[in-house]
């Protein structure tokens, strides 16, 4: 994956980061290391690099919670038939209260943005509010991908082995817990039918 990234340049990890809510198959992660690193050895405006790469990650990240937005929680929608009114008011209260934390520490955690920003747009948090939460929260993610890539340019094998570790276990845990919460929708649901 990052070979392709590397060979295309810095417009095909902005694409790459933009479409990631499509279900493109390259975590965040990997482009942003491809961008540091072709911003490293073709000599690269650094300052540039960054912005692709910042610019890359909110704008996907926008994307989510746009669709998030279109969907929505409608009592009649599809995410509501699929987990019920009484979730939904409980996904509702918690991002009144919690929403702000939630972005943040989902931003960190690959399998975890989609449905966190999906249901940010969905339920009362306006775009303003996300996206600079998202973006303050961003920032962590990309300097510390963007910095690898750069740093390591020269060893950048070793770099990507890791990162597909720690992206494999992410990944394992996040679904795990989706996996748990959507059961446990299910479960409340199916009690409140049955009372």
């Amino acid at each position: 994956m990052i070979d392709s990234l590397i060979k295309y340049g810095l417009i095909a990890c902005f694409f790459s980061l933009i479409l990631t809510p499509f279900g493109l198959p390259i975590p965040e992660e990997i482009s942003l290391l491809a961008a540091g690193f072709i911003v490293k050895k073709q000599s690269s405006s650094l300052l540039v690099g960054w912005i692709i790469g910042f610019l890359g990650v909110t704008l996907g990240d926008v994307i989510s919670w746009t669709m998030g937005r279109i969907v929505g929680l409608e009592p009649k929608g599809f995410v509501s038939k699929l987990i019920g009114q009484e979730q939904i008011r409980d996904i509702e209260q918690f991002y009144r209260k919690w929403g702000d934390w939630a972005i943040v520490i989902a931003r960190q955690i690959p399998g975890m943005r989609f449905p966190t920003f999906f249901f940010a747009g969905a339920s009362a948090i306006s775009l303003t509010r996300f996206y600079i939460i998202d973006g303050l929260a961003a920032l962590i993610t990309v300097n510390v991908f963007y910095w690898l890539g750069y740093t390591f340019a020269d060893d950048l094998s070793n770099i990507k082995l890791w990162i597909e570790d720690f992206q494999s276990y992410a990944s394992g845990f996040a679904s795990i817990l989706i996996v748990l919460v959507i059961c446990l929708l299910l479960y409340r649901r199916y009690k409140n039918k049955v009372s």
